[in-house]
């Protein structure tokens, strides 16, 4: 896979930079984490400018795809922007495979609804599920649903006991309330929930095969979170290490530093590639759980090694809240356990570790 960005996809990057540099100042998401809020402002923006429609196909109002929906994560997340990006994308594309008519896409693109995942329960066991639908009612819990009580509408995974009880997604209106959602404290400090549904109204979107292309497609934004995480951090500490002196020259010019800096890149960037090729995979329909999984394990070990790294360079100036380092080392361990560990990715691609490969294809 050739990682060069096209034309289009650098002006993309770039004007994204540009407007979230512009408009969304790191004090702003101070004030934002101290109120334990969301930038609802930020997100109409977003729709505005047309960005969430990326992934998806022309018919729908799209017209790109998923490396370009990639690039888009990984500009606000490198922007430790508190918009439910990722996970709108993820879900989006799980109701754009309704198996019916499916009028959330279009609220979706239009700004008018904020659409995320409901998949882990009480267990903490990534794929086991035990909530169900009955009569069209859910009921259960769902823990650690990012934007939960911001959001207007949860794809909450779910058995179908009126179909075998086979996983199925379903769409549930957040405001109703039968939904209820009690605020969680994450490292991070994103928004989430831990959400009750005591016989909400859900509406059937999608079976097993969506539960778990939804669960790859959110593992490898997550995977590109913890990647524009430890980019930012790379780049906040080159930068420092230009201008701080010791001994009468930049700490930069030192050997002891230059090693940190350049495993710290190297790293970045095998992860990197990792991300972005498990998306071109799952674009083309061709990415298996194992490719996903080693993409979000590589990202997972790897954006906490370097934020670290980063704040050894920066010394003491590190390890205060205004310096914006913070930010990335917060958001980048909380991404890093987001939608399975490095370990949990790890087990995953050792289950298939004994199917026979075609090594030649």
């Amino acid at each position: 896979m050739n990682l060069e960005l096209d034309e289009t996809q650098r002006l993309l990057r770039d004007t994204v930079r540009e407007y979230l540099e512009a408009q969304v100042p790191f004090d702003r998401i101070r004030e934002l984490e101290r109120e334990r809020g969301w930038d609802e402002a930020l997100w109409k923006a977003v729709a505005g400018q047309g960005w969430l429609g990326l992934p998806f196909p022309e018919p729908q109002g799209g017209g790109g795809g998923l490396l370009d929906a990639g690039l888009l994560v990984e500009e606000f997340a490198r922007r430790a922007a508190l918009v439910p990006l990722a996970e709108s994308l993820a879900a989006g594309l799980a109701c754009a495979a309704s198996e019916g008519e499916d009028e959330s896409v279009a609220s979706l693109l239009a700004g008018s609804a904020v659409v995320v995942p409901a998949l882990l329960e009480a267990g903490d066991v990534p794929g086991r599920i035990e909530v169900a639908v009955r009569g069209g009612a859910l009921r259960g819990e769902k823990w650690f649903v990012d934007y939960g009580r911001e959001a207007t509408h949860h794809l909450v995974a779910a058995r179908d006991a009126d179909a075998d009880g086979e996983p199925a997604l379903f769409l549930v209106d957040a405001r109703s309330e039968a939904v209820r959602g009690q605020p969680l404290h994450t490292i991070g400090r994103t928004p989430s929930a831990r959400v009750e549904y005591a016989g909400a109204v859900a509406r059937r979107v999608a079976g097993a095969a969506a539960v778990a292309r939804l669960t790859h497609v959110a593992r490898a934004f997550a995977a590109v979170q913890c990647v524009a995480a430890a980019q930012q951090a790379l780049d906040m500490t080159v930068h420092y290490a230009s201008l701080r002196e010791a001994f009468g020259r930049p700490i930069g010019s030192f050997q002891a530093v230059k090693h940190h800096a350049a495993n710290m890149a190297i790293r970045v960037s095998a992860s990197r590639f990792l991300a972005y090729e498990a998306l071109h995979a799952l674009d083309r329909g061709q990415a298996s759980a194992r490719q996903v999984a080693l993409a979000k394990a590589s990202a997972s070990r790897m954006v906490p090694e370097v934020t670290m790294l980063a704040h050894q360079i920066h010394g003491g100036n590190g390890v205060i809240e205004e310096n914006d380092l913070y930010f990335f080392t917060l958001r980048g361990k909380e991404r890093s356990l987001a939608w399975g560990s490095a370990e949990e990715c790890l087990a995953i691609a050792a289950d298939a570790i004994e199917e026979p490969q075609d090594w030649l294809c």
